[in-house]
């Protein structure tokens, strides 16, 4: 199954092309993935419905199949060994500061999905782990200022974006060891 675009899915969520729905919606998957992820796509794809303001019984089988399509490929590269995961954000083409804002939105979207499997503090994880999620806390309310220069303000979100991608996989690595099933907060100590 191919991962969809990502304009397909902030339709699909109806949502405004460039918009961030389809980045929270990815960046909470990612974060349920990352602790105990039994109940999904079928948990994630009815809250995102329910977010969006769809019913979950509404919604058109291209919307769910594009849904579950998503969480395939999310699944695929958090768990692969190539470190090929990408965070799922609008394009080159959108102008930088809704990126930005979805990069935050994704963040949000993580952390919110780590808090629903029981990461209610910070402070129960390794410190490197620790480190890296109060980053993406900073990140939910980072802005490009209008004076900053183009090229400077691409290389930042670049930047933000690649330290954000391998701080994700970390994450999920350290909380899904290849020789545990499922690893809840409480026993990371």
């Amino acid at each position: 199954m191919q991962r969809p675009e990502y304009d397909e899915i902030q339709d699909c969520l109806g949502g405004a092309i460039g918009g961030s729905a389809a980045a929270e919606a990815h960046g909470t998957l990612c974060g349920l993935m990352c602790i105990a992820a039994d109940d999904l796509p079928d948990a994630w794809i009815q809250n995102t419905l329910a977010d969006a303001g769809a019913a979950a019984d509404d919604a058109d089988a291209h919307t769910r199949q594009r849904l579950a399509a998503l969480y395939q490929a999310a699944s695929d590269l958090l768990s692969g060994t190539q470190f090929e995961f990408e965070m799922f954000l609008p394009g080159d083409e959108i102008q930088l500061g809704l990126r930005a804002d979805a990069l935050g939105r994704w963040c949000q979207g993580f952390l919110y999905g780590l808090a629903v499997r029981g990461v209610k503090t910070f402070e129960e994880l390794p410190e490197e782990l620790r480190e890296i999620l109060e980053d993406m806390s900073q990140i939910t309310e980072a802005q490009f200022a209008d004076g900053e220069g183009e090229e400077e303000g691409e290389n930042a979100y670049a930047n933000l974006v690649e330290y954000v991608r391998v701080g994700v996989q970390l994450v999920y690595d350290v909380l899904n060891p290849p020789e545990a099933d499922t690893l809840r907060p409480a026993q990371l100590h």
